[in-house]
């Protein structure tokens, strides 16, 4: 209770302690002896140092940026069949000669290595207006019905022929066919699949192993229709005489934003691709930058079309150093390409079958009707492929906040009510405290200060 002799600057602190809910101040106004106002004292001390170092470390803790990752796996009734791009080892077929034959093969060995072998003179015979994309689309594998494409199947039901495959051209596998048919997959299993078989001409090869390929085959990649194959990098092999069913695994992936996680929204804005994926935005970045130390676009590039093509010596002086360079210089980071924030991913698991049986090699036989194809030819020449889901589910893996911002104020509550008792009632009890001293100091005038501070000294006095 207050006394006469308390002056006012005095009774403030004295009903803040009397009354609020922090821990510790209400023993050391009360305690009548020193001693244990000192251990109150240092006990308070003692415990608001520990509060500053948790409250620091929840703060370490936020900024840091830390990620969890949340994987669930959802069951649906259908999934919608992914395209797959598929690629024979051998670039040129129907070669007219061995001048052209050697031409490819050194071409071939620019495009892979980046080095030059001075054997491009056959090229120098088509003139001024030869197109090499051209070219090496006319050489390529070509895809037609009982020829090279033997059968395919969607669901076993429907059936599928050559005008179901886009081409795609690449540097390094020649021309690539992509199956991409919006069909879905209502089983699980193999047989609500996509079932194909290819003649893969392995006869007709003319890669030179020290130049090029050595395998016979294909090389294919399951991938999501947005996203442009890489089947030099990502590809998967089935070789010759043999049947690859292939089970695939749907993942939906949410990736975090910056400083959390590496992607950006604000950057996934591509020229020539409408959904933004890291593949397609290091083709363009790779494709601006031959450009612009080649002045002409490569065979391969589908786009720029205001640019002129490159002639066969820019292609092996200039592109192929240059690309090859490239992939070793300029990564994601120099081209400014984040990881995309939603991405679709595809897990695959292979296993081998022979192909095809004494049984299928009959059947298969009448359908290619050449009296020259025998069933020796049909397993050093036929691939088959399956592709289908394992399951019809989808695997999501959401990144999110380690600690988020409530979790940070959480944490920072509980540390001051843990240590100290505080709680946003107690902060207005301290806002009112200062606000009474300023109020008392900056407001109230001299003379009435030292009235009051004159009545207390002289109530103070003995009689």
């Amino acid at each position: 209770m207050a006394t006469s002799k308390e002056s006012k600057a005095e009774k403030i602190p004295r009903e803040f302690a009397e009354n609020t809910s922090m821990h510790g101040i209400l023993q050391i106004h009360n305690s009548k002896r020193l001693s244990i106002k000192a251990f109150w004292f240092i006990l308070v001390l003692t415990v608001m140092g520990m509060l500053i170092y948790q409250i620091v470390d929840r703060f370490v803790e936020y900024f840091a940026y830390k990620t969890t990752t949340q994987i669930s796996e959802r069951y649906v009734q259908n999934l919608t069949l992914p395209a797959i791009t598929i690629c024979n080892y051998n670039r040129y077929f129907n070669l007219t000669s061995e001048a052209e034959k050697n031409a490819t093969q050194a071409l071939s060995f620019a495009l892979d290595f980046g080095e030059r072998v001075d054997n491009f003179s056959y090229f120098n015979t088509f003139g001024k207006d030869f197109s090499l994309r051209n070219y090496m689309k006319e050489k390529g594998w070509q895809l037609k019905d009982d020829v090279t494409l033997i059968y395919c199947a969607i669901n076993e039901l429907s059936l599928c022929d050559a005008s179901d495959f886009e081409p795609v051209l690449t540097n390094t596998l020649g021309l690539c066919w992509t199956l991409n048919i919006p069909e879905v997959q209502k089983r699980d299993g193999y047989k609500d699949g996509i079932q194909i078989s290819f003649n893969v001409l392995q006869s007709e090869y003319t890669e030179n192993p020290l130049y090029g390929k050595w395998e016979a085959g294909i090389k294919f990649q399951v991938h999501s229709p947005d996203v442009p194959p890489q089947v030099d990098v990502y590809g998967q092999s089935v070789g010759v005489g043999l049947w690859a069913s292939t089970a695939i695994h749907k993942t939906q992936v949410q990736n975090m934003y910056g400083p959390w996680g590496p992607c950006d929204r604000d950057n996934e804005n591509l020229q020539f691709h409408s959904t933004y994926s890291l593949p397609a935005c290091m083709r363009e970045c790779h494709d601006k930058l031959i450009i612009a130390n080649c002045s002409c676009r490569d065979p391969s590039m589908i786009h720029y079309s205001g640019t002129r093509e490159c002639t066969v010596g820019e292609v092996v002086d200039c592109v192929a150093p240059h690309r090859l360079e490239l992939q070793f210089t300029f990564g994601p980071n120099e081209c400014g390409c984040p990881q995309p924030c939603d991405e679709v991913r595809y897990a695959s698991s292979l296993s081998y079958s022979t192909f095809p049986s004494q049984n299928a090699a009959v059947g298969i036989l009448p359908i290619l009707n050449d009296p020259a194809i025998t069933a020796d030819y049909l397993k050093t020449n036929l691939v088959g492929l399956s592709v289908f889901y394992d399951t019809l589910s989808i695997t999501t893996s959401v990144e999110s906040k380690a600690v988020t911002e409530s979790g940070l104020i959480s944490d920072i509550g509980g540390q001051f009510g843990l240590w100290i008792g505080i709680s946003v009632v107690t902060l207005f009890e301290i806002l009112r405290l200062f606000y009474r001293l300023l109020n008392y100091h900056l407001c109230t005038p001299d003379e009435e200060k030292e009235q009051t501070q004159e009545i207390s000294n002289i109530e103070s006095q003995p009689v």
